[in-house]
């Protein structure tokens, strides 16, 4: 049978460095590389080809700024995509729309099925769920139409793809006729290789703690995080010299949380810039505990993707977030981390100081992380999930 076209949308794609341009760019690449014909629709200038990839730039600018600025570039750009969708698809094309930016899949799933396409929601977040979830209920009313519109589109799509089993539930009560199937997000291919131990040890040098034990937040630190737990075990734990705190990214709790560190004087947590993804094996290597967080109310609607980094490069995770949860299902069966509700800080506190004395368990942790990573967070484990989704839906094409 002959493979169809593959039409991903996203606003964010090769060279940007956004999670969800990381994602697809290596999806994307990967599945070229397999003989698939696969285009990109995305915003920037200058369309072309990279790595086997068509790529189809909008015009619209990538770069969002401010709440106004964001709202009107999110709309240059799902216009822009649609006149490209218009242009390009056709009868027998798999056209995989993505959730960047919000509604995406609301605004184009229509015109891609009147081109006679097949669809795939690739839902990395639910929304308008989470613009709720973080507002307030007074939000819900407004938002109803948007989504009667995204409940839809989901409907008739010939598949959905999402990230864990709770969002899973979140979509399945909103288009109780499809199933969408769980492809978690995989830790990026530079960490397939663990760093080098001469590497790592420059790294904590370059850092002014090469003798502490690094208890490291990487990634985004936005709305959907938790980060007051953290703030108070630091505070707890600030007259241990041997232990440090260290955030390295961005996001919209970024500033706060450096502001209220250097508020409390919190001299036990440094912050660091986000590292290019070449550096990231080394940079979450360098760590001896990485953290990741999750506001309950954002549990159905997102997944912390920087769960498979940290398993990746071989750390052991604390996890700040439900309790019960599907993270925390995987560190305990795993035994590659523990989890703790948040506000817990005693317990948060008490674990890594646990962790700190007792190095040989962290070197168990370490050696049962990165199985985890290989049981569950390759590219390669997700590019073949891809594939049979994209066989089963091509399948479903006449002509």
């Amino acid at each position: 049978m002959t493979r169809p076209r593959l039409i991903f949308v996203n606003r964010v794609y090769w060279p940007a460095t956004a999670a969800t341009a990381q994602l697809l760019t290596d999806l994307a690449e990967s599945l070229a590389a397999r003989g698939w014909p696969v285009h990109v629709i995305c915003a920037g200038q200058a369309s072309g080809a990279h790595q086997g990839v068509i790529i189809h730039r909008t015009g619209a600018d990538h770069q969002l700024g401010g709440l106004c600025s964001r709202v009107r570039r999110y709309g240059d750009f799902n216009r822009g995509a649609e006149q490209q969708l218009a242009t390009l698809a056709g009868p027998n094309d798999i056209v995989v729309l993505m959730t960047d930016p919000p509604l995406l899949g609301a605004h184009l799933t229509d015109r891609a099925l009147r081109c006679g396409a097949r669809v795939i929601h690739w839902i990395q977040d639910i929304y308008p769920e989470i613009i709720t979830a973080h507002l307030g209920q007074l939000t819900t009313w407004p938002l109803w139409p948007w989504r009667l519109k995204r409940n839809a589109a989901w409907q008739a799509a010939q598949a959905s793809v999402t990230l864990s089993a709770s969002m899973v539930a979140t979509i399945a009560a909103a288009a109780p006729t499809i199933a969408p199937a769980v492809i978690p997000n995989w830790a990026p291919s530079e960490l397939q290789v663990p760093a080098a131990a001469e590497a790592i040890a420059t790294c904590r040098a370059k850092w002014g703690l090469a003798d502490k034990c690094i208890v490291a937040y990487s990634g985004n630190l936005g709305r959907v995080h938790e980060f007051k737990t953290i703030l108070a075990v630091a505070a707890r734990l600030k007259n241990q010299p041997e232990i440090a705190f260290l955030f390295i990214g961005t996001g919209a709790h970024f500033d706060g949380l450096r502001s209220a560190a250097t508020a409390r004087q919190l001299t036990n947590i440094s912050f660091l810039p986000p590292v290019s993804r070449e550096n990231l094996a080394v940079a979450l290597a360098a760590t001896d505990i990485q953290l990741v967080t999750l506001n309950p109310a954002f549990t159905n609607l997102v997944y912390p993707s920087k769960l498979a980094g940290a398993l990746a490069a071989g750390r052991p995770v604390l996890f700040v977030g439900p309790a019960r949860g599907e993270i925390a299902q995987l560190l305990t069966a795993e035994d590659c981390g523990q989890a703790v509700s948040p506000g817990d800080d005693e317990a948060l506190a008490a674990i890594i100081t646990q962790w700190q004395l007792d190095l040989p368990r962290r070197r168990q942790l370490e050696q049962k992380a990165r199985a985890a990573y290989t049981k569950y967070f390759t590219l390669t484990q997700a590019v073949d999930r891809w594939v049979e989704i994209l066989h089963r839906v091509a399948a479903t094409v006449k002509g």
